[in-house]
């Protein structure tokens, strides 16, 4: 039965309240605030909502989701984009309005940018996580137990706070939701997605639950919701010593302007060096294939026989001398090395390897290779706590692939040798991150058909984090317009690639893709 307007209108001059919809529950109130540090564009406005903790029960328990809103800069405006970074744990604010990124200036002129802090950030409600006591011998032994046999479980236990089961929330369906709340409060009939890496899976995840506010969605490197997480995990083991070698390859081609040498194996056997340097001990990671040129004087006659003999032997020769080193000394620990630790970070973006490899070999700026404030260091050591407690929370409560025990040694190698490369991945993969936390709900539904205009996918044939195998998990359920980049690296729009660039432009404008193809970063330099 419908009601005019005029009879509620006088109803409620009367003091009689109006009965509404069971499921209607009303418009968040935005409360605005200042924004925080992570926010540099001057133009931007920043708030917070609060929303229900569970949405299956709206009248519980409230939480606080923050925001970030970048105005279109010309009045050529054409809706609003939310974005997220991926991770999950991406810093929302960052990543719409701290200016680390080049969106091409249409972006900018043509579309409100939003950021959305998800659940268990600060800026939104954080995790409240208790941090356990090294120094107390009374705890020392339980959390041996825990860290062997219940890593996921001591996890979720000590993230309760105020709040018993917030931890148990975070979760993909509940942060697209969280989106729909802050649509719903911005007051946008519809709205476009920029989704990276795991924003591919939550942007999916929102088009799927509200398609009928849902505009264009463009899903950048998107990942295979499929393998959630631990198989993701375990996926990108060999896609990191992939793009490892590549990398070396890439400074091998530029040895006259780096000087670290004329093989991809010189060139990591230079960088192993430095790192050697300022840990004590080596890196254990695989090293690159040996080439003839790799041979010893005197041996060049084995050729390519001998340098396949190099290669086989390649990974056995950097684990054995890291075992020698770390006897000779005691403590050296390989992930103690900024190098190795800048190395595995900025991998995933061949926009940053000039950087990386001028890092290694001294040749910086005085300006590049400032120290930073304790301050700024003290900033960096939160967030990435911050983005560790929520990915202890999330990966748990997600997962949908059982860990391969047949990853356990290589996660105890690596935790005696603290190779980076080894440790995240086998950690995970292993089943042993999330010991005890069993998950809370299975894949979140993804389906595309409702939608008015079909998805933008960029997905990259070398991309270490979600690996191009896995890209048509996404592509089939939500049936997108795939675009493959022919190269290297991890999230594609914003990082320099000019043709990535306006091919994602011209969709959001026409909501078609110009091309299926497209080069990677270096080619289309």
């Amino acid at each position: 039965m419908r009601i005019s307007a005029s009879v509620i209108a006088a109803l409620s001059l009367l003091g009689m309240a109006v009965a509404t919809p069971a499921n209607a529950q009303p418009t968040p109130a935005v409360q605005w605030t200042k924004c925080p540090k992570e926010v540099k564009d001057s133009t931007a406005q920043c708030g917070h909502i609060d929303v229900p903790m569970r949405y299956n029960q709206p009248n519980g328990k409230k939480i606080q989701i923050g925001f970030v809103r970048v105005p279109a800069k010309t009045q050529a405006r054409r809706g609003a984009l939310f974005t997220n970074p991926g991770g999950p744990g991406g810093d929302a604010y960052a990543y719409a309005a701290g200016n680390i990124l080049e969106f091409p200036k249409e972006l900018n002129n043509e579309w409100d940018i939003i950021g959305v802090q998800p659940r268990g950030l600060p800026g939104s409600t954080a995790l409240e996580c208790a941090i356990p006591d090294v120094n107390d011998p009374s705890q020392i032994a339980k959390l041996t137990a825990d860290s062997l046999f219940n890593a996921g479980g001591f996890n979720r236990s000590a993230c309760q706070g105020d709040k018993p089961g917030y931890p148990e929330t975070i979760t993909t369906e509940n942060t697209a939701r969280d989106w729909e709340e802050v649509r719903r409060a911005l007051g946008y009939q519809q709205v476009s997605i920029l989704g990276v890496s795991y924003g591919t899976y939550l942007g999916s995840v929102y088009a799927t639950l509200f398609p009928q506010h849902t505009d264009k969605v463009v899903l950048d490197s998107a990942m295979d919701p499929t393998r959630s997480w631990n198989g993701i995990a375990a996926d990108q083991q060999a896609a990191y010593e992939k793009a490892l070698n590549e990398y070396f390859a890439w400074v091998a081609l530029n040895d006259a302007k780096y000087h670290m040498g004329n093989t991809p194996l010189k060139a990591y056997q230079y960088w192993s060096r430095k790192v050697s340097a300022q840990a004590g001990t080596n890196p254990t990671v695989t090293p690159p294939p040996a080439r003839v040129g790799d041979l010893p004087a005197g041996l060049e006659f084995a050729g390519q026989a001998g340098a396949d003999a190099m290669t086989a032997v390649g990974k056995t020769r950097v684990e054995g001398e890291g075992v020698i080193s770390r006897m000779l000394n005691p403590g050296a620990v390989q992930a103690k090395s900024p190098l190795l630790q800048e190395t595995r970070a900025m991998l995933p973006t061949p926009k940053m390897w000039d950087y990386l490899a001028r890092s290694t070999n001294g040749t910086l700026t005085a300006e590049e290779s400032k120290q930073p404030s304790k301050e700024e260091i003290q900033q960096a050591v939160d967030q990435m706590m911050a983005v560790e407690q929520l990915q202890a929370a999330q990966w748990c409560n997600e997962n949908v692939v059982p860990g391969d025990p047949t990853l356990l040694p290589s996660f105890a190698w690596s935790q005696l040798t603290g190779d980076p490369f080894t440790f995240f991945n086998a950690s995970r993969g292993s089943g042993w991150y999330c010991n005890g936390a069993g998950a809370v709900t299975g894949m979140a539904p993804l389906n595309g058909a409702a939608l008015k205009t079909r998805p933008l996918q960029l997905s990259a044939t070398r991309d270490p984090q979600t690996p191009y195998s896995g890209h048509g998990q996404l592509a089939r359920r939500m049936g997108t317009q795939v675009v493959t980049i022919h190269g290297p690296g991890h999230a594609h729009f914003g990082t320099g690639n000019k043709v990535v660039d306006a091919t994602v432009i011209n969709y959001l404008r026409t909501g078609k893709a110009d091309r299926t193809d497209a080069p990677g970063y270096w080619e289309a330099q």
